[in-house]
């Protein structure tokens, strides 16, 4: 690795080579943030912005996990989007890059708490093989036959409609989670209408904008290289099952001999 890449690796935030990301001298690939960081409230302000289905409750986000990459996995992401933000100049001098996100299939019970940070093995877990070496554009359509505009990895600024593809394989399983991702938006081109057979955006544009109007009720990003995206953070939420209070005595009698009793 270069001089150069190995500083711009050190730099970046979610590299875990990276000291800040250091707890305790022990790395992890999940690390849960507390409710008073400034992560958890950009994060947190952009699910519930993002909830837009009027007739979907917006649920309690329950926990957020920031996700850290080896720098051989980081590289790729920070050299395209370098190359990206040389042609677009974009304010935030990376890419255009966005938080968006995704909605998958989950198999296992990573993230329902603060214990639970270690990737599964099962085949079945889109999350956590994301997670082990983020998106593969190969495997588009694997879940969802219906591609709006091609094969590309799809991501959006609606966390209500990303919630629509979460799902939970497991019956144990009482949240939900979904992607936070970086994406290098670069010079994206809007769509209105479907084109299902795109395999890449027009020259000159990095990626593809699903615009609301004719063909779509909340808009989508579409980005057709594996290194325009890397998942950022976990979002855990749903309504966590209140505990059941103790029957009174009455209550446990009535049950046992099935007749109520005289007050």
């Amino acid at each position: 690795m270069s001089t150069s890449s190995f500083e711009s690796l050190n730099l970046d935030e979610f590299s875990l080579e990276n000291p800040v990301n250091c707890s305790a001298g022990r790395r992890s690939r999940l690390v849960c943030l507390s409710r008073d960081s400034a992560h958890f409230a950009e994060v947190e302000d952009l699910f519930n912005k993002g909830w837009r289905h009027g007739k979907k409750v917006r649920p309690h986000i329950q926990g957020i996990f920031k996700i850290l990459w080896p720098d051989s996995n980081l590289e790729p992401y920070l050299q395209y989007r370098k190359q990206v933000q040389a042609h677009v100049r974009a304010r935030n001098e990376a890419g255009n890059e966005k938080l968006l996100f995704h909605g998958t299939n989950r198999a296992c019970l990573l993230g329902e708490t603060s214990r639970n940070i270690l990737l599964c093995g099962l085949k079945e877990c889109y999350l956590c093989s994301i997670l082990r070496s983020s998106f593969d554009i190969k495997k588009c359509g694997t879940k969802n036959a219906f591609k709006r505009f091609g094969h590309g990895i799809y991501t959006s600024a609606c966390s209500s409609k990303a919630d629509d593809y979460s799902c939970n394989l497991s019956q144990d399983a009482r949240l939900r989670t979904l992607l936070v991702n970086r994406v290098v938006v670069g010079r994206p081109y809007r769509r209105y209408r479907n084109a299902p057979n795109l395999v890449k955006p027009p020259d000159g544009f990095d990626s593809i904008t699903g615009e609301i109007g004719w063909d779509l009720n909340y808009e989508e990003t579409v980005c057709y290289t594996n290194d325009a995206v890397r998942p950022a953070y976990l979002v855990v939420y749903g309504h966590k099952p209140k505990n059941s209070p103790k029957p009174s005595f009455k209550t446990l009698m009535s049950t046992i001999f099935k007749t109520p009793l005289v007050s």
